[in-house]
């Protein structure tokens, strides 16, 4: 199935770019070709900028303690033999919680006042501004061992990595806690209401694997609507597909 994930909260959303973007910093970050290691600086540099007008770190924590608050409650509620997994959920997040306390100050601090970083990001927004004939310090970084670029980029990118092994713990809740069903999307439309008691972080849609039809999806505090489109041509713009559309729906919070 392919699964096309939603965000219902800002929140959510940030997270889910942080983990986006760590994930493809990793991904670069274990290769020792130059291309991998300007597009893992390329990744950093748009952690910085997602960091920047916020303090991420904060949120995340904040966020640590509420499901923290949520999983003591449910301790109360769930069976004896769930009791265990509740008390292993605890202790990752309490893991999280003291791994991102030890971390000082907001996320991008260590970064803030490094020449060579704050070099690139003046660069960074100019299209192919970051290269070697503009930035001789770049060229003359690229041309030292894989390993020790390696070992640079793990430690600017420390920070971010620890927090987002955090979110991706959060995130894996989330997850895992979906209420979902099938349903027909008629013409090709669905659209939906939930109580304001009922707050969801996420959506999930599943489709076939094989499916031609991706959802453009439009949703707001208590309401959403998909919208099944059909691929034909990617220069074009799809157009919605008018025969019935069978689906799956997961909604999901924690």
């Amino acid at each position: 199935m392919i699964v096309y994930e939603q965000p219902l909260n800002e929140k959510i959303r940030i997270f889910l770019r942080l983990e986006l973007l760590v994930k493809r910093f990793r991904h670069h970050l274990e290769k020792e070709w130059r291309s991998d290691t300007l597009s893992a600086l390329t990744a950093l540099l748009e952690l910085y900028n997602l960091s920047a007008r916020m303090d991420l770190k904060s949120d995340v924590i904040k966020e640590i303690d509420r499901m923290s608050q949520t999983v003591r409650r449910n301790i109360n509620a769930v069976s004896k033999a769930d009791i265990p997994a509740q008390y292993e959920v605890l202790e990752r997040l309490d893991g999280h919680n003291k791994t991102l306390h030890q971390q000082r100050g907001p996320l991008g601090q260590n970064l803030r006042n490094h020449v060579f970083f704050s070099t690139l990001r003046q660069r960074a927004s100019l299209p192919g501004g970051v290269n070697g004939f503009d930035i001789p310090l770049l060229n003359f970084w690229l041309e030292t061992p894989a390993e020790a670029r390696a070992d640079d980029l793990r430690d600017w990118g420390g920070p971010y990595m620890k927090t987002a092994d955090a979110v991706t713990y959060l995130l894996s809740l989330v997850r895992n806690h979906c209420s979902g069903q099938a349903h027909i999307a008629q013409a090709g439309f669905f659209q939906m209401s939930t109580r304001a008691d009922e707050i969801y972080q996420m959506l999930q849609v599943l489709l076939p694997q094989d499916s031609k039809l991706y959802p453009e999806i439009s949703a707001g505090k208590l309401r959403f609507s998909l919208r099944f489109v059909e691929v034909s041509h990617f220069a074009e713009r799809g157009k919605q597909v008018r025969e019935d559309v069978p689906f799956t729906l997961k909604l999901c919070t924690f």
